[in-house]
């Protein structure tokens, strides 16, 4: 289950939105409330939920790192032994995520030494290269606790999208479909470029379909939106129709919402074989459906 009724994904969204705590724990809360959805579904719309919740608030974030720093600086100097949670637990009680927290606080810390953005960002993954041993050990605890950002979150979510590119090549294949990928059509000069065009356009339940886009992650209308602007659009203006594929499943007014441009077909996987008709330079060879 992983296409969501409005009543559903609002109840999700509040959900997340009134927990207080690490998104971690949250996340692991959702999973138990919600055992009928995709594991995967659910991440996707609190990783979304989540960045927005980041992108608008960082400018309220960014104007207390030195009240914040300050507050850690004077808990560590009265604590004994040394507390690596110190950090931590400032991010929980001003609801700020535990990865934007340390990446602030330590630009804040060494802003002095005028550090580049890449020497910072070096720290994040070297944590030995931080002087002071007990900040280090409060930096690294941060990053270990955060779930939506960070180093090791990036990277996964790298190795995903480019699971699901590999996936999506690989069903084409399967089916039989002839394709141009991102790097073939660059290299013919165009810029914007779907996942994959197809050498020949196939029919999916009627439709006409010229390129295939892939989307590792849940389909909410803000996002699609955003996708239409940035992607969709232009895909559809320069090559026609096409399906973008939301993996990890999408809000159920997508397909009927009034910004989607005509032929536009949206899914949660790649089209069933059945379902797809194929149109070949010998017409006599051409693989009809069975619907």
């Amino acid at each position: 289950m992983n296409i969501l009724k409005e009543t559903t994904y609002s109840c999700i969204i509040d959900f997340i939105r009134e927990f207080r705590g690490l998104s971690i724990e949250c996340e692991v809360e959702l999973i138990k409330r919600y055992p009928r959805i995709s594991k995967d579904t659910l991440k996707s719309i609190m990783t979304i939920e989540v960045t927005t919740k980041t992108r608008n608030l960082f400018h309220k974030y960014k104007s207390r790192v030195t009240e914040l720093l300050e507050k850690y600086e004077k808990l560590q100097q009265s604590s004994s032994p040394s507390n690596d949670r110190l950090l931590l637990q400032i991010a929980i009680e001003n609801s700020i995520p535990p990865g934007i927290l340390c990446r602030l606080v330590l630009q804040e810390k060494y802003k002095s030494k005028n550090l580049q953005k890449s020497e910072l960002a070096e720290m994040l993954k070297c944590y030995h290269l931080i002087d002071d041993p007990d900040f280090a050990a409060n930096i690294r605890m941060c990053s270990m606790n955060d779930n939506q950002d960070g180093i090791i979150v990036d990277m996964r979510r790298r190795c995903l999208g480019e699971e699901y590119e590999v996936k999506l090549k690989k069903c084409a294949r399967d089916c039989g479909i002839s394709f141009f990928d991102e790097n073939d059509l660059r290299r013919t000069g165009f810029d914007k470029t779907p996942d994959l065009k197809l050498v020949l356009p196939c029919l999916y339940k009627g439709c006409v379909v010229n390129w295939i886009e892939s989307k590792a992650l849940f389909g909410d209308i803000k996002t699609h939106r955003k996708y239409l602007t940035q992607q969709l659009e232009s895909y559809h203006n320069r090559f026609g129709p096409g399906i973008v594929i939301y993996w990890f499943g999408y809000h159920e007014n997508l397909r009927t919402l009034k910004d989607n441009p005509n032929g536009l077909i949206i899914l949660n996987k790649f089209p069933e074989r059945e379902h797809l008709f194929f149109l070949t330079e010998n017409s006599d060879t051409q693989s009809t459906s069975n619907s």
